[in-house]
Order: C-alpha cells, then structure tokens, then sequence
C-alpha cells in the first residue's frame, strides 16, 4: 500500500521520481533489517566476516555502500539499529515525498492525506516487527518446561516398567515408539519456541524479504503502467 500511493498522485519530475524510487528500495530493505535483528548473532560454521559479508549481499544494490555500512554495522551488539534506521528513513521520506506539490499533486488536502496513509503504513510495519520481537524474546515458561518434562519422564518410566513386567521384552518396540512419539511432542514445541533461528524447522525469512522485494516491484510496475495510460 505505502509503494502504491507513491505514484498515486501522477506528478511528475527527476526528483520525484527519485524520491518515490529511494522509498522503495528502504522499503525493501526493512525485511532485511528485521531478519538481520531476530536472527541469533552467530550461525554454527560461519565466522563474523562472512556473515557481514552475506548480509552486504543481501541488500545488493538497494542501498549505496556508506547507507549499507550504516545499516549493517551497530554501534553496539543487540541494538535494534537496523530497522529504526529503516523506520526513520523511511518516514523523513514520507515527509519529503507528501511535502513537494510536484510530487503528489498541488492539493495541500490530497498531500496531507498521502502523508498519513504513508505514515499510517509505516506504523504497521512497526508493530509487526514489535510483534516478531516478542514473539522472539518470550520463551516458554521456565516452570511449563520443568513440569512438563518431569511428568513426562516419569510417565514413562512407570510406563516400560509395567509393560515389560505384564507383556515382557516383547513390549519394548511398542514403547520405543510410544516414546519417540510423546518426546518428539515436546522437542516440538522447543524448537518452535523461538521460530526465527537458523535450523531447517525455523521459519525462512529470506524468501518472505524476496517476496517483499517483488511485490514492491510489482506495485510500482502497476502504478506507473496506470500513470502512463
């Protein structure tokens, strides 16, 4: 929606043009920042030069090089730096781009109300990144997870003991599988404690950052198709 309303008031102009396709690469770039900040710092097997030198790969060329170091490089670990750069960016954009008569149309009415739909976008993007960081920094429980695995454990001891006493050795692949399957339950929800690591059950943020990517690129096809007929 924040692509579509860049060319929603059919001005024209290098500068505008230029503005409305500055918008659009930060706004590509925010999947990226978020990613970057919900992901654990360090990947088993990869060293820090390479993990910066993917992330710089990442961005490609949406941004300049001094804008890909400032967004890539801290000033301290843990600071949510890359995307409050990117919500700042984009929203000094947003003021830029509603505040130019050229770029919106001349109405100060149509212009305002441009200002608040992007500025009302960029407040959505905000809260879903609020939403993955508290999703990414709740973890269950500490006494759920000390509970659940104490029953558990004992549940199947009692459960082998009085099986193999009734049934014999001939109940033990029948309680193998029983168990794999009740520990497999809980290993489960471990592992989807915190959705955004790297493990192969972990959610992709990758493709959804080239998703975004593309559905941006569409938009802003689609807008200026509609503008040029």
């Amino acid at each position: 929606a924040s692509a579509a309303c860049l060319g929603g008031g059919g001005g024209g102009g290098a500068e505008e043009a230029e503005l409305a396709e500055s918008f659009a690469r930060w706004l590509c770039v925010f999947p990226i920042a978020v990613k970057n900040f919900v992901q654990p710092v360090s990947k088993p097997g990869w060293e820090d030069g390479s993990r910066r030198n993917k992330r710089r790969y990442e961005v490609g060329a949406l941004l300049s090089e001094e804008d890909a170091m400032e967004l890539l490089d801290p000033p301290k670990p843990g600071y949510a730096h890359g995307p409050l750069l990117v919500l700042n960016r984009l929203r000094v954009l947003a003021r830029r781009i509603s505040s130019r008569k050229g770029s919106v149309g001349g109405d100060a009415a149509f212009r305002s109300m441009v200002y608040h739909q992007l500025n009302q976008q960029i407040d959505i993007l905000t809260g879903a990144w609020g939403g993955m960081e508290r999703i990414n920094a709740t973890p269950l429980p500490f006494v759920y997870v000390v509970h659940l695995r104490t029953f558990l454990i004992l549940y199947l001891l009692f459960w082998h003991l009085e099986a193999v006493a009734v049934n014999g050795w001939v109940a033990l692949p029948a309680l193998l599988a029983g168990s794999w399957g009740l520990l497999g339950i809980e290993a489960a929800a471990v592992e989807c404690e915190q959705p955004f690591k790297w493990h192969s059950n972990h959610l992709t943020l990758g493709k959804m950052c080239v998703v975004v990517a593309q559905n941006v690129a569409q938009t802003l096809s689609d807008v200026e198709v509609h503008s040029n007929s």
